[in-house]
């Protein structure tokens, strides 16, 4: 009793000192659990959105040749057609489906309301290369495709300004550039996108537009797993490419060829660095209120430093002192490391809730919420009081090796 009579007093003495140690302590285990469950989010938000696509995509842009080849010029626009489709489906190896996309800007108006619609002509593996997710009804199919229907599939945006919300948009006709097309889907959207987007068949979008030449080829591989697979399949793509459209294949700005696989280890490599990032700030907080009650503990120790030689010269074992000085330090350090620990994990549980609601039902293609890892925190409380103790240990160590009588002179 007499013990912890003795360590409540010391506590209660320096009432401002003691509520500052615990403050800075408090905020560095808070700040760390708050920064810790954002990137955990935003690590699992992302993890997420990677798991849904296909991370075997590959995607192929048209560019302009820099270099002379073959008796062409430069600033050659290469342009794709069905001949390279008829390839990429035949002629390529490790090619699993193809799909070709052309574009057209349109207005789309249902009676009285209309809104603008970026017009896509894909394949029916399109919603498979890319995972679009539909909303209500289904996405254009081989018998579209085949038939050349006018059907579309429109997006919640455009769908919210042409329908009331009680209405289905399905199998109705909307007219886009003066032509009727039959809705048969809805799919979630792209919140990426400034507009709304909307896709019809391929062969359907082709014949109205009488394209002939496409700026994008969308297609799914097997069989390339590692870094280096992918690696040697982009150099093979291009040689092939360059064959056959007559370019330099060592001209980098003639096709762009972008892999799913590269953009997600990129995006992973830069998101562990963040992890890092945060975990070094997060740690640096902790460190200032570890260093705070090593010092504060510090000048305890020196300030009872006559009182611990009047303690000895009346008997004291040094065992005795020392477990009083380091219970103190690791009362601090416990109580205000549980404080802070608590009111991280309120303020993630709380923002997580709240950007959960936001989010929902919205076209929001990356859902980030804060995500609590306990054993972290239990990690980082547990070192926080065990750094605490040797805050308290070293000074009180010290203090206890003085003899008697210099310690009660101390000056």
């Amino acid at each position: 009793m007499d013990f912890w009579q003795e360590i409540i007093m010391a506590l209660s003495r320096n009432k401002l000192r003691t509520s500052l140690t615990g403050f800075a302590i408090s905020w560095g285990i808070f700040i760390l659990i708050v920064l810790l469950s954002a990137g955990n989010g935003i690590m699992n938000g992302i993890s997420a959105e990677f798991s849904d696509k296909s991370q075997n995509t590959y995607m192929i842009y048209g560019g302009e040749t820099s270099k002379p080849y073959m008796g062409h010029g430069t600033n050659r626009s290469i342009r794709f057609s069905d001949k390279d489709i008829w390839f990429l489906e035949n002629g390529f190896r490790n090619v699993d489906q193809v799909s070709p996309r052309i574009y057209l800007n349109g207005f789309a108006t249902f009676n009285d309301k209309s809104g603008s619609i970026f017009l896509q002509g894909v394949k029916p593996v399109f919603k498979e290369i890319n995972t679009i997710k539909m909303s209500e009804g289904r996405f254009v199919n081989e018998l579209d495709e085949k038939n050349r229907e006018k059907y579309i599939v429109i997006d919640k945006s455009l769908c919210n300004k042409l329908f009331d919300e009680e209405a289905s948009p399905l199998g109705q006709f909307v007219i886009i550039n003066g032509i009727a097309f039959k809705i048969v889907g809805v799919w979630e959207g792209d919140v990426d996108s400034n507009g709304s987007n909307g896709y019809v068949p391929f062969s359907t979008l082709k014949k109205i537009t009488n394209q002939r030449h496409y700026y994008m080829l969308h297609f799914t591989t097997k069989g390339l797993e590692t870094k280096e697979d992918n690696e040697a399949y982009t150099d093979y793509l291009r040689t092939q490419l360059a064959h056959l459209h007559e370019f330099d294949p060592d001209d980098q700005a003639a096709v762009y060829i972008l892999s799913s696989q590269e953009e997600y280890r990129q995006t992973m490599k830069i998101l562990h660095t963040l992890e890092l990032f945060i975990w070094i700030i997060g740690f640096a907080m902790l460190i200032s209120g570890i260093v705070g009650v090593s010092n504060i503990m510090r000048i305890t120790v020196k300030e009872r430093t006559n009182e611990i030689g009047i303690r000895k010269a009346i008997g004291a074992k040094s065992r005795s002192i020392l477990t009083s000085i380091v219970t103190e330090s690791m009362i601090i350090t416990t109580i205000f490391g549980y404080i802070g620990m608590w009111l991280g994990m309120v303020v993630a549980e709380v923002g997580g809730n709240i950007l959960s609601k936001v989010q929902e039902g919205k076209s929001i293609s990356l859902n980030i919420v804060p995500a609590i890892d306990i054993r972290i925190v239990l990690m980082a409380t547990a070192l926080l009081i065990v750094c605490g103790i040797l805050a308290g240990f070293f000074p009180a160590r010290n203090a206890v090796k003085i003899k008697p009588i210099e310690a009660i002179n101390y000056r």
